[in-house]
């Protein structure tokens, strides 16, 4: 190994690592490139509903969760799949194959849980969430055909490689699935 490399992975005592000053982009290592972007282009992550594409909030925590634990409630639409506790928080999960009346066939549905704590909400996805980046050339002028609630809480519609994506408000749109039940 030669020194340079071997002083480059050198272990850091905790007393070290506690004092450093990290200023490294989120996972990049030291010597690594950032990638390039063209202006005007961002990286966000994204999941599927069936043919919708939706960004996630990139001001949000989410994450993917595989349990099947929920806690279905008398009395409520089929799409509210129902409560689900993530860490101890009762979170809503909902069903948007189910409320867009979307055929999910042999797929095993995932769990998301964007957010955290009391403003947290669940909703099934098709698959693993995916790094996406898109530019103001993959913006759309018009709104394709969709769910007039999707479009209601667009704020843009792109179209990156034949699927359409949706940047949407998820709190107004949660919001108004509250008020639909």
């Amino acid at each position: 190994m030669s020194t340079a490399l071997a002083e480059s992975t050198r272990l850091m005592l905790p007393s070290e690592a506690l004092k450093r000053k990290f200023d490294l982009p989120h996972g990049l290592l030291p010597g690594q490139a950032e990638p390039q972007q063209d202006a005007g282009q961002f990286t966000t992550h994204a999941v599927r509903i069936g043919n919708i594409g939706l960004l996630l909030p990139s001001d949000e925590i989410s994450e993917l969760i595989e349990h099947d634990t929920v806690c279905r409630l008398p009395n409520t639409s089929t799409w509210f799949s129902g409560i689900t506790s993530v860490r101890g928080n009762m979170v809503p999960l909902f069903d948007l194959h189910e409320l867009f009346d979307i055929d999910y066939g042999q797929l095993k549905r995932r769990m998301i849980v964007v957010g955290e704590n009391e403003t947290a909400v669940a909703f099934w996805v098709d698959d693993f969430p995916q790094i996406v980046t898109l530019g103001s050339d993959d913006s759309m002028a018009s709104t394709p055909p969709i769910p007039s609630l999707i479009k209601d809480h667009s704020r843009q519609v792109y179209l990156k490689e034949g699927q359409i994506w949706f940047d949407w408000n998820i709190e107004t749109f949660v919001t108004t699935l509250g008020e639909m039940l």
